[in-house]
C-alpha cells in the first residue's frame, strides 16, 4: 500500500508541476505581449510625426489646391500645388502654425513643401511672402534661382521673406471698355474729312521735298 501511495502522490505532483509550469509560461507570454502592445503606439507616433504636419488655408476668391477648388478651412499638406486665380481681390494664406504663414497674391502658382524647421517649395509664377519665426529656415526655388533666409544668422526673432518671379507684375485683369463711336452732328459733311486728308497729305509731301533744311525732326515717344 505504501508503494502505491507513493506512486499516486508522485503522479499527482508531476501533474500539478506540469499545470503550474504551463500557467507560468502563459503569464510570461501575456506580460511580454502587453509590453509590446504598449510600446507600439509610441513607435507609430514617432514614425508619423512629420506626416501629420499640415496647414490651414484661408482663401479669398478662386483658389485651387492640387487642381481642386478650395475654400477657407481646407487642410494643406506638404507638396500641395496651390494656385490663386488672376482677379482683383483674390489671395490665399496658408497658416502653418508654429512654422509661420505664406501669403500668395493673385496669379501665383506654387508647390508648397514644409517640414520641421523648414518652409520650401517651387514658385512657378507670382509672388509669395513667407513669415517665419527665428528657428525656421526658408528655401524656395524660382525660375530665376533659389531664395533663402535664416533668421538665426542675423539674430532676428522673426523674418519676412518676399519671394517673386522676376518680371512678375501684379495680376489685375484688364476690362475692355465700349468702343468709342464718333458722333456726326446734323449738317456735317463727310467731304470735309476728305479735303482735310488731302491737304495733310500735300503738306507732308511738301515737307519731304524740302530736303534736310525743311525736314521736321522725328519725335520719340517716352514711357513713364
Amino acid at each position: 500500500m505504501s508503494n502505491r501511495l507513493l506512486i499516486t502522490l508522485g503522479g499527482r505532483f508531476l501533474v500539478l508541476s506540469f499545470i503550474f509550469g504551463a500557467l507560468g509560461i502563459f503569464n510570461t507570454g501575456s506580460t511580454l505581449a502587453a509590453k509590446k502592445k504598449g510600446a507600439e503606439p509610441k513607435t507609430a507616433v514617432a514614425q508619423t510625426g512629420n506626416s501629420q504636419l499640415n496647414g490651414q488655408l484661408i482663401a479669398n476668391g478662386l483658389v485651387t489646391v492640387n487642381g481642386n477648388k478650395a475654400i477657407t478651412g481646407t487642410t494643406v499638406f506638404t507638396d500641395s500645388n496651390i494656385a490663386v486665380d488672376c482677379a482683383k481681390g483674390n489671395n490665399a494664406i496658408v497658416n502653418l502654425g508654429k512654422l509661420g504663414r505664406i501669403d500668395l497674391v493673385p496669379g501665383t502658382k506654387m508647390i508648397l513643401r514644409f517640414s520641421n524647421g523648414l518652409i520650401s517649395g517651387d514658385l512657378q509664377d507670382g509672388k509669395a511672402v513667407i513669415s517665419t519665426p527665428q528657428d525656421v529656415r526658408v528655401e524656395v526655388k524660382t525660375p530665376d534661382g533659389v531664395v533663402t533666409s535664416n533668421c538665426a544668422q542675423v539674430q532676428q526673432t522673426s523674418c519676412v521673406t518676399p519671394v517673386a518671379v522676376q518680371g512678375f507684375v501684379q495680376c489685375v485683369p484688364v476690362v475692355a471698355g465700349p468702343a468709342r463711336v464718333p458722333v456726326i452732328t446734323r449738317g456735317f459733311s463727310p467731304w470735309w474729312l476728305v479735303g482735310a486728308g488731302a491737304a495733310g497729305a500735300a503738306g507732308i509731301g511738301a515737307a519731304a521735298a524740302g530736303g534736310e533744311e525743311g525736314a521736321i525732326p522725328a519725335v520719340t515717344p517716352s514711357v513713364r
